[in-house]
């Protein structure tokens, strides 16, 4: 449903009609609540006046009783453990205290014997029926002396006005019985003073309240009956009308007196009481009201019988931990009446004045909205961003006039703002940025010119001058003219009252001014003021200062304006200059890392000494080649930031799956090497053998052979064993090529057995027991082969889901066994010293490499780096690994990335499995490798063209190394 639109004229007389309608009825709302609060506060007042004086009669009543059980329960002449420890004197003393203290009936102590010890006050009604005291007695003190088997005694000894005794009874007493008492075991648990429950005393028929504390050095509880007639007589005096309502109760919320219209006292459970107020104050509802209310200390009100209340509540502290509630409640019709007549008399006059002002508010509104009109368009195309200038006739009223040429101004600020930002939004360099900031913003503000500062790299206090910008062009701006600054400046003169975030104006460094003025910027003797804005990050942290320089100084509105626009200016420009150089600092970091990852695979094994540092190095010369080349194949390639970047880390990290590749292949050196060359083991088999036919040959001379010619059979015997085993150990040696002939020499070789004696169980390892196939039990000793391929040697794959899904994902076939080790296996290697299944594994680190790049979150000019990086063994014939990818799917990054790989390997001198090849060895492998589509020929041509591969030489090949080449026969 499309909203009701009315015109400006409409609706500002409207406004301000209602605004009139409003301020009248808040003025009448002000003044019934004004008239409300002053009732509320005389009742509050008097209602306050009357609770002190209630506090101060029952305070005065009060304080003797205090003083009292602070002496008795701290005095060492109360602390016994019995009755009969206490003399009579001292007992006469508690009777001296209650002839005094209207309020206190009784003082008694329990012991932790059972004993008791009572001094009460006598009268008219207790004299006789309870304590059955003589005549003329005033008070009695009575002792309890508890024993077992129901025999109490119980003596009383009755006193006169004068304190003297008069008389004094045992008898038996087998009822009362202390540690059943509720005063005692309250008591017990009290080492402060406390009141027990408001009960009614049997012996005066009144209700009484007993205070309890525990003595603070034994076990003897002492405690006081309080008479709560003293307390009612302390609610009588007030002047208060008699149609209020006043309460005592407990601090739980119990009842106890109240006071009617008569102004008569009554206990508030008494069924007897039969008037008007009794009935009222016997209603369950107004109990419930009490109770809900019960802790409220300010004016509230409640609804009874028809008849509206103001009621407040009262804490009233008799001593420590007994507190009592006082409630009054006043029928509010009885405060508020005047004050009601009062409201309707002012509310018929403002209407009044209201109804009168209606036709001048249409009147007013039909004058004010002209011009407000045109602003109203303006803003509209503000809105739309569409800051252009559009001319407009100054309103008469001063306040729209200024309106006006501020929205003029902020609609060319906002054009020159956006244009701005737009600028800087699209900027990528730092220094451009800066350079362009403050281009623009000397000319937006004015200012004579502009200035940089930056963070120290060295000291994060100083703050180093970048950039120094002025409009005139026949000036030259040398920033290196301008001092060093302390991060503190501008701020530490006003420190004390400045922000370091705030903006400060007319405050310059004395240096800074001299280099201005020498820089012809200003004048000389001129005066120089400044606005200087601190770069800050999101954590508060001074990144720079950017400032402009003024020959006048700013003030007013010019002022406000300028440090405005300044201020928004800097925050967009820290933010951008902070999210650079967070970048910035992310990527160093990358490259950081990622040396050191390159940096740990060339650590690992000297076998592969600093390749993964070399390549990058020459691949970027050849890729750099490339992107200045003109030839047709290499003209569509041209390298932007990203496409470096994203090379530089293909590069670096090309072999980062080597450090899965296990170190024992890596650098095995000989045929027979795993974790070490067991060629030793082979050679102590053969000199078994050796022992062996000289045993022999001993054997047969003591049974009566020939000696000459037995021992001529031993000679030649070891002659032919060590021939086998020279043999065997050539065989062992990666340089040597292994032809049919020699592994038939190979397989006789093994056949000739040698007699083991001991278990070959014995210290193995169970993984290694595992690996030994045994059909049953062997009898020792046993011939066995001098070489053989046994079933521990076969090492079966990982069961790893991963690896087995990484090896479906690519091309390279996967050989039976994870490894062989047989020795005879490893003997018949025609070259080298790895055999298929090592040859698998080395190769292996390009799968590695692929899938753990693949695994990072790489942004996507980046995405490519796992297909360079795992492509450098792909051939242009289709007969690379790990994918076998033929010649239109290899990028020409990767290329660039395996002739590098190559050339490296084949020229590095810090292998120590080969000897490093000449520069022109290496060009003619890499020369027979383009001719069978293993690299691609045209960037081979241009590797060789450029110059690159000599380059390369004198910096990283040994003088040896760098023979002359002569690239016309591979051109």
């Amino acid at each position: 449903m499309q909203k009701i639109k009315i015109s400006l004229t409409n609706y500002t007389a409207i406004a301000f009609s209602a605004f009139l309608f409003i301020t009248i009825s808040i003025l009448i709302s002000i003044s019934y609540n004004r008239m409300s609060e002053m009732a509320h506060d005389a009742v509050s007042q008097q209602f306050q006046r009357y609770v002190d004086d209630i506090y101060t009669s029952v305070s005065d009543k009060y304080r003797p009783i205090t003083q009292l059980f602070g002496y008795l329960s701290t005095s060492s002449d109360w602390n016994h453990k019995q009755a009969s420890d206490v003399s009579l004197i001292k007992a006469t003393d508690l009777t001296r205290y209650l002839a005094k203290d209207t309020l206190t009936n009784s003082i008694y102590m329990g012991f932790p014997n059972g004993d008791l010890l009572g001094a009460h006050k006598l009268s008219s009604k207790t004299k006789q029926y309870y304590y059955d005291a003589p005549e003329n007695a005033k008070f009695v003190i009575e002792t309890l002396t508890y024993k077992q088997a129901n025999s109490n005694e119980l003596t009383r000894v009755y006193l006169s006005n004068n304190f003297d005794v008069i008389d004094t009874t045992v008898t038996k007493n087998d009822l009362l019985n202390v540690f059943e008492r509720t005063w005692y075991k309250i008591g017990m648990q009290s080492p402060n003073l406390v009141p027990t429950p408001i009960y009614k005393d049997l012996r005066t028929n009144e209700d009484s309240l007993t205070l309890v504390q525990k003595h603070r050095f034994s076990d003897v509880v002492i405690a006081t009956d309080l008479n709560i007639r003293a307390i009612v007589d302390s609610l009588k005096a007030s002047d208060l009308s008699n149609d209020a309502i006043r309460v005592l109760f407990g601090d739980k919320g119990q009842f106890v007196v109240y006071h009617d219209n008569d102004s008569r006292f009554s206990n508030f459970n008494d069924v007897s009481v039969d008037n008007a107020m009794g009935n009222l104050l016997k209603k369950e509802k107004f109990k419930t009201i009490v109770r809900d209310n019960l802790n409220r200390n300010n004016l509230f009100s409640f609804n009874l019988k028809g008849e509206e209340w103001l009621a407040q509540s009262h804490n009233i502290t008799f001593m420590q931990n007994n507190n009592a509630r006082l409630l009054i409640a006043v029928p509010k019709d009885s405060i508020l009446g005047p004050s009601k007549k009062m409201l309707r008399d002012t509310m018929l006059m403002l209407v009044s004045v209201g109804v009168l002002f209606i036709p001048l508010s249409w009147l007013f509104a039909r004058v004010l909205t002209r011009p407000l009109r045109t602003l109203s368009e303006q803003i509209k195309q503000v809105t739309a961003l569409d800051v252009s200038e559009s001319e407009t006739t100054l309103s008469h009223i001063k306040e729209i006039a200024e309106l006006q040429q501020s929205t003029a101004k902020m609609r060319k600020t906002l054009d020159d703002f956006l244009r701005l930002l737009t600028m800087l939004s699209n900027e990528q360099d730092i220094h451009s940025l800066l350079e362009k900031t403050c281009s623009k913003a000397s000319v937006m503000l004015e200012a004579d010119s502009a200035f940089v500062y930056l963070k120290s790299e060295e000291d994060d206090s100083i703050l180093e001058p970048f950039i120094l910008h002025t409009q005139d062009d026949n000036i030259n701006a040398d920033v290196t003219q301008c001092p060093s600054l302390s991060t503190q400046w501008p701020y530490e003169k006003l420190r004390n009252n400045v922000n370091v975030k705030d903006i400060q104006f007319n405050l310059i460094h004395p240096m800074l001014k001299t280099a201005l003025v020498k820089a012809g910027i200003h004048s000389e003797n001129s005066n120089v003021y400044t606005l200087t804005i601190p770069l800050v990050d999101r954590s508060g942290n001074i990144l720079g200062l950017l400032g402009f320089s003024y020959s006048e100084c700013l003030v007013g509105e010019e002022l406000t304006h300028v440090m405005g626009v300044s201020k928004a200016l800097s925050d967009f420009v820290s933010l951008s200059f902070e999210g650079q150089d967070s970048i910035a600092k992310q990527k160093k970091f990358l490259n950081s890392f990622i040396k050191l990852i390159a940096g740990a695979i060339d650590t690992k094994s000297p076998y592969t000494g600093a390749h993964c540092q070399r390549v990058p190095e020459l691949a970027s010369m050849l890729a750099n080649a490339a992107c200045q080349s003109t030839q047709k194949q290499f003209c569509k390639f041209n390298l932007d930031a990203e496409g470096w970047e994203q090379l530089n880390i293909a590069a670096w990290l090309h072999d980062c799956g080597k450090v899965t590749t296990p170190e024992y292949v890596i650098d095995k050196a000989t045929k027979l090497e795993t974790i070490y060359n067991r060629i030793n083991e082979v050679r102590m088999r053969f000199e078994v053998l050796i022992r062996d036919a000289q045993i022999q040959a001993l054997t047969a001379i003591t049974q009566g052979e020939c000696a000459k010619q037995t021992n001529q059979i031993l000679a030649d015997n070891i002659h032919q064993i060590e021939a086998d085993f020279a043999f065997i150990a050539n065989c062992n040696l990666g340089e040597n090529f292994i032809d049919d002939d020699m592994k038939a020499r190979i397989e006789a070789i093994s056949q000739q057995t040698w007699l083991r004696f001991l278990d070959d169980e014995l210290g193995l390892s169970p993984a290694e027991l595992a690996q030994k196939d045994r059909t049953g039990p062997i009898t020792l000793p046993v011939m066995e082969p001098v070489l053989s391929d046994r079933a521990e040697h076969m090492i079966s794959h990982i069961d790893n889901s991963l690896e087995l899904e990484a090896h479906l994902r690519f091309n390279m076939k996967r050989p039976l066994h994870r490894n062989n080790l047989g020795e005879r296996h490893n003997l018949m290697i025609q070259r080298g010293t790895i055999n298929t299944e090592e040859r698998y594994i080395i190769n292996h680190h390009v799968i590695q490499t692929i899938t753990m790049l693949e695994q990072l979150p790489l942004p996507p000019h980046l995405s490519r780096v796992p297909e360079i990086a795992g492509g450098h063994h792909e051939q242009l014939s289709g007969r690379g690994y790990p994918r076998g990818l033929q010649e239109g799917d290899i990028s020409l990054e990767a290329r660039i990335l395996a002739i590098a790989d190559v050339f490296e390997a084949l020229t590095a001198s810090d292998r120590p499995y080969k000897t490093a090849k000449s520069l022109s060895q290496s060009i003619k492998i890499l020369s027979f490798m383009s001719k069978d589509k293993h690299i691609d020929n045209e960037l081979f041509k241009l590797f060789l063209s450029s110059g690159i591969y000599l380059e390369y030489a004198h910096k990283y090949l040994k003088p040896e190394q760098i023979d002359d080449v002569d690239i016309s026969e591979y051109l």
